[in-house]
């Protein structure tokens, strides 16, 4: 395995709490930190949180934290938490690479993909234009109007209800200011007026005061306190939808959102998870009108597998026939795992050339024609790389 990609809380936490006594650079500005305070925190995401501290005065926020030990290059993938405190980061994800050719990696040259087919991506958004709600749209709506309720409550959130819609019907003045702008919206509390216009929030003082008042007065009259818009795009960036999050409580019921709406638990996570949600949601909706599906290969090389199972790369030999196949295409392949067959369902997420022509893959996986699949794909990787830098 060419490099070890982990996500797993307790083991992020674990590489970086050895790290605070070592000096990192950030990959492009070469600016020089040390680290403090790592700490697994208990939100929607199970984030492991660090401060840095530099000698110097801070030239760009840092993305990627890189040093070299005596066997290993360690690459930390960060991103803030909040944006008014520069020096807490989140540590979303950690690639570890052998410095030497030579050197011991996990045992994967022997595992093998089968039967990678690639489909043509759907133009959803003519579909949904077109078409409106089919049954299998809103087949798919309800599935995860009901998912997102069960998982934001499960995690503290006092959920009314949440509703899925698409941009294309909007009538309301809100929505269509909210498809223009493409920005997510979120009322704290309509009893209060308090609205959040940060994190390029939209801002109700762009509409008139009017219609403020009328649309605060029917959350009332329903009975909602609290509404988060949140906008989903299509391949391409095309704004398609929206996850509306409806409570009757302020703060969407949330303790953390209504004491520090900027800490470690408040919106930055919530945001993250509802951006990861959005892009299955896209994919199941991808998925069901995929068409045209063709096999690139029948046996290809796996090169590497995300600690988390949810990513795999391939190496696909010269002449393969993929150059006109875009990144977000549907993509399904099989595994051997336990001497039984798994068949894995997911997006074309990179597409590069390499030398002999051998051009190399990567696929963010969504599902598994079996319930257990990706739990067995998640710990067989771990088990792998775990055995490499342990």
């Amino acid at each position: 395995m060419k490099k070890y990609r982990l996500t797993d809380q307790r083991t992020l936490l674990g590489i970086v709490s050895k790290l605070t006594s070592t000096v990192l650079q950030e990959r492009d500005s070469k600016q020089k930190f040390t680290l403090t305070n790592p700490v697994a925190v208990n939100d929607i995401l199970k984030s492991v949180h660090i401060t840095i501290t530099t000698t110097e005065p801070l030239l760009s926020k840092p993305k990627s934290l890189v040093c070299v030990l005596k066997e290993n290059r360690v690459e930390l993938r960060v991103k803030p938490v909040n944006p008014y405190q520069d020096d807490l980061l989140q540590v979303y994800e950690i690639l570890i690479e052998p410095l030497e050719r030579s050197a011991k990696r996990a045992a994967i040259e022997d595992i093998s993909a089968y039967e990678i087919k690639m489909a043509q991506t759907a133009d959803l958004g003519t579909v949904i234009s077109i078409y409106g709600k089919t049954s299998i749209i809103n087949q798919i709506l309800t599935q995860w109007q009901v998912h997102l309720e069960q998982t934001l409550t499960n995690y503290g959130y006092f959920i009314k209800k949440v509703q899925i819609g698409f941009y294309y019907a909007v009538d309301t003045q809100l929505m269509e200011a909210l498809a223009t702008s493409k920005a997510p919206y979120y009322v704290r509390d309509a009893n209060r007026r308090v609205f959040y216009t940060d994190r390029s929030f939209y801002s109700p003082k762009k509409l008139t005061e009017i219609y403020i008042r009328s649309y605060l007065d029917s959350l009332l009259l329903n009975n909602t306190k609290s509404t988060l818009i949140f906008p989903f795009f299509a391949n391409g960036k095309v704004l398609l939808g929206y996850f509306e999050i409806i409570s009757n409580l302020p703060d969407l019921g949330n303790p953390s959102l209504q004491s520090d709406i900027e800490g470690p638990e408040g919106i930055g996570s919530l945001l993250t998870f509802l951006e990861q949600k959005a892009e299955e949601f896209i994919f199941q909706l991808e998925f069901a009108y995929a068409k045209d599906w063709e096999t690139a290969i029948r046996t290809t090389p796996v090169r590497d597998i995300s600690q988390d199972g949810r990513g795999i790369s391939m190496s696909l030999p010269a002449g393969t026939n993929i150059e006109n196949r875009t990144l977000g295409s549907p993509v399904s392949f099989q595994m051997v795992i336990n001497s039984s067959p798994y068949t894995f369902y997911g997006s074309l997420r990179s597409l590069k050339k390499a030398e002999s022509d051998i051009t190399n893959i990567g696929i963010q996986i969504f599902q598994c024609d079996k319930p257990e699949g990706m739990s067995l794909l998640s710990t067989y990787a771990s088990n792998l790389i775990g055995e490499a830098v342990s």
